[in-house]
């Protein structure tokens, strides 16, 4: 009894766990949140118990209707932790393991990239994690997980070819797979799908009843948006990050800084110098107004780059005449100057190595069941008087949201619209010579995947998932009895311009002073000389407009506590695929999977 107790008063006590933006508890805590009549939670993940628990606290269980007060208590149950092994020293421990095997099928072999899958390669489970949680005293948590999983599915020898997700079968069993479906293309390494590249997530973290601090790797989110967000998506599938965070009833800010590989080492071998770096810091404000009805958010973003190459810079004698030029070493160096709680970003930013971002949220809940929400980013505009040296680039992301208890369950809904300007989150390196056309200096990274035949690196967005250049709607409905089953219907239209996160960007001067402006979506690169002649203002090719209609119906079904099963049937229609002209393809996507939970 005394043993029970003690560990009553610790769960209470110690309330660091940290919840990743993978689990389902923000979601049902939105859900909550809007049955109730408020404004949004916040919505900067991963979140710590403690700021769970402030969020709790703050709706009324008895306002609500029988149905509404049974998905509280399940919310409840999600963020109430205790620790199944405690020591008389308040060291708490436990050990988990998730296996969870998914089977995967398509019917066209054109979808042959990890991103061709509505359920893409972010989206997928892994075979088996092992993970560790420990509660050390009363203010300090660490979560370690270890998995065994497939990889981003290319052969380092063969980057044109990806020789898992063009098979109509798959499996995620690493090895099985490669036997069963996705024969290697060198036969010898039935191991060349595996990753090696855990932990994914792994953590410390240390806080009180109103502050949080992390270090370590973990998944970012930050806002409400259904498709992604303006500022950080979680479909990056990993940060090496530092977070502080501080929250209360009306308030909350957050201080996010994260390192990633450089520019210069994509598609570098595992026996290639990693040397340079890109790191992002990101600030934000969260304000909860008018008797919790509305919520105002400001973001800022800072990424900067460094790497290892080299540039030109000439030599000039003593009168100032240019006399030749030489090659030095291209040492860019983070500044200090941006880890300011409250400062600005852009007044400390160098052009040549930097770019900022703002990103503006608000969301309003008129009445209980409907919420409407969304976003603005501003990357570059133009001010009264400035010249068209920078390409406008902006994105705006709205919907609406929706919430109602009906018997056992809850429905939930959402519309949303999207679109993002062409040059959105890729400008960067202001003064590089002309003729260089340079990629991968904005709000993108590189995700590295460990595989035995050496490292995989792939470009991804930090930022909206879709990254630049489209317009998309989205439509979604779902039902859910809590803890028993969920079902949904997604229907997704988009619009993809030839531009992306991989585009050339320069400055709208010399040669391209008079070069037209482009908007969403392009059908060609203005700065792509493949493209485009500005000395003779002449389009030379376009790239036929990305029009896509995706459908989704997806299931979940608890058997028994730690057991379910899953699926997924998703249907993809795309005209103009790959930007190729009457190029049409349609392809059935089938997801199956059987999780348990120990």
């Amino acid at each position: 009894m005394v043993f029970l107790c003690s560990l009553s008063l610790f769960a209470y006590s110690n309330q660091q766990k940290i919840y990743s933006v993978d689990s389902d508890v923000y979601k049902a805590m939105e859900t909550l949140y809007i049955l109730s009549g408020k404004a949004l939670p916040s919505s900067s993940g991963p979140w710590s118990e403690a700021e769970l628990q402030l969020m709790l606290k703050k709706i009324d269980k008895d306002s609500l209707s029988a149905s509404a007060q049974k998905h509280y208590d399940y919310v409840e149950g999600l963020i109430t932790s205790a620790p199944p092994i405690q020591y008389p020293d308040k060291l708490g421990m436990k050990f988990g393991m998730i296996a969870d095997l998914e089977l995967y099928a398509h019917t066209n072999k054109e979808f042959a990239n990890y991103d061709s899958w509505f359920h893409s390669y972010q989206d997928r489970q892994k075979f088996l994690t092992f993970n560790f949680e420990t509660w050390p005293t009363d203010n300090f948590y660490g979560y370690f997980e270890l998995s065994v999983a497939q990889n981003i599915g290319y052969d380092t020898r063969r980057w044109d070819d990806n020789n898992l997700y063009k098979n109509y079968f798959n499996i995620n069993i690493p090895i099985l797979n490669e036997v069963l479906f996705s024969k290697p293309l060198h036969s010898d390494n039935i191991l060349v799908n595996f990753d090696w590249t855990f932990p994914y997530r792994a953590l410390a973290s240390a806080g009180g009843a109103h502050w949080n601090l992390i270090a370590g790797r973990d998944k970012l989110s930050w806002g409400s948006g259904e498709t992604g967000n303006l500022m950080l998506s979680s479909s990056f599938p990993r940060h090496t990050l530092v977070r502080f965070n501080t929250f209360f009833d009306k308030f909350k800010y957050s201080l996010v800084g994260t390192i990633y590989p450089s520019n210069y080492s994509f598609k570098k071998g595992q026996h290639s110098s990693l040397d340079g770096y890109k790191s992002l810091v990101v600030h934000r404000l969260e304000f909860n107004l008018f008797k919790d009805k509305v919520g105002l958010i400001l973001n800022e973003a800072c990424m900067f780059w460094s790497d290892i190459g080299e540039k030109t810079v000439e030599v000039k004698d003593k009168d100032g005449n240019v006399v030749g030029s030489v090659n030095v070493p291209n040492n860019q160096h983070f500044t200090l100057a941006q880890i300011n709680p409250f400062g600005f970003m852009h007044n400390e930013y160098i052009a040549e190595n930097a770019n900022s971002l703002l990103v503006f949220e608000a969301n309003y809940t008129p009445i209980k069941g409907i919420n409407v929400y969304g976003q603005f980013a501003v990357d570059e505009f133009r001010g009264p008087g400035e010249g068209r040296d920078c390409p406008t680039a902006l994105g705006i992301l709205a919907g609406v949201k929706g919430a109602m208890a009906m018997n056992t369950g809850i429905v939930t809904g959402s519309f949303e619209f999207a679109k993002t300007d062409p040059f959105l989150y890729i400008r960067g390196l202001h003064y590089e010579d002309e003729a260089k056309y340079q990629v991968g200096y904005g709000f993108d990274a590189i995700f590295r995947s460990v595989s035995s035949d050496g490292i995989l690196t792939q470009r991804m967005a930090t930022t909206y998932k879709y990254a630049n250049d489209v317009i998309i709607l989205d439509g979604r409905a779902n039902y859910a009895v809590p803890g028993v089953f969920k079902v949904g219907l997604e229907a997704m239209f988009m619009k993809h311009g030839s531009m992306s996160i991989n585009s050339r960007w320069r400055m709208y001067n010399d040669d391209y002073e008079n070069a037209p402006d482009v908007k969403t979506p392009t059908e060609y690169e203005v700065f792509n000389p493949d493209d485009y002649d500005p000395k003779t203002d002449t389009i030379k090719q376009k790239h036929p407009v990305e029009t896509s209609v995706f459908l989704s119906f997806t299931g979940d079904y608890q058997i028994l506590k730690g057991l379910s099963v899953n699926g997924a049937l998703d249907l993809l229609i795309i005209k103009n695929k790959s930007h190729k002209a009457n190029n049409t393809q349609t392809d059935f996507q089938v997801t199956l999977g059987v999780k348990y939970e120990l």
